[in-house]
């Protein structure tokens, strides 16, 4: 198991592992917050708490999966932002340990690339105002506006569209369309 313990809030947690993903060359496909998920199950929330973020490098996957497509069962890697007992730690399982659950110890090598990734992922998401201090200068020469990975729709509400393509927020309270258009 690879294991770091950060000094920040978990709230932080979600940019910093999404920035250092980018700077090891990989991105975030999914966050799932246990948390919320605990939530609505128990009554009584827990202090404990933990986000779940997906992570995938395309290039080091791929040579272990033409290797042993059975490797398809662990990728996309999974880090676990977890807080228990005030403090926050990155956890995630060791991709050489999924080479001992295979029984494949021939594919250590290409394993071991990916784990030195993933750590240092950690280990950057872990220190993320040292981190953006050094992104800083790079996000002032990539322009204006914000990146697809800065934007967070986890709360957005999606149109509304019934059967004739009309939008439902056009004609609330009215019956029909508000604007005549132009």
């Amino acid at each position: 198991m690879l294991e770091v313990a950060s000094s920040e809030k978990l709230e932080a947690m979600e940019a910093a592992l999404r920035r250092a993903a980018r700077r090891h060359e990989a991105s975030v496909l999914a966050v799932t917050h246990i948390g919320q998920l605990l939530r609505q199950k128990e009554p009584a929330p827990s202090a404990d708490d933990a986000i779940v973020f997906t992570v995938c490098h395309p290039e080091l996957y791929a040579a272990l999966l033409a290797e042993d497509i059975r490797w398809s069962a662990f990728l996309p890697c999974r880090v676990a932002v977890c807080l228990h007992d005030g403090r926050v730690s990155l956890e995630a399982v060791s991709p050489i340990e999924f080479c001992r659950t295979l029984n494949r110890p021939d594919l250590v090598q290409l394993a071991g690339p990916l784990e030195t990734v993933l750590l240092r992922i950690m280990e950057d998401a872990a220190q993320p105002l040292a981190a953006a201090a050094q992104a800083a200068p790079a996000a002032r020469r990539g322009g204006l506006g914000a990146t697809e990975e800065q934007m967070n729709v986890r709360a957005s509400i999606p149109q509304r569209i019934d059967c004739r393509g009309t939008k439902v927020e056009e004609i609330a309270g009215t019956g029909q369309h508000d604007s005549q258009g132009g």
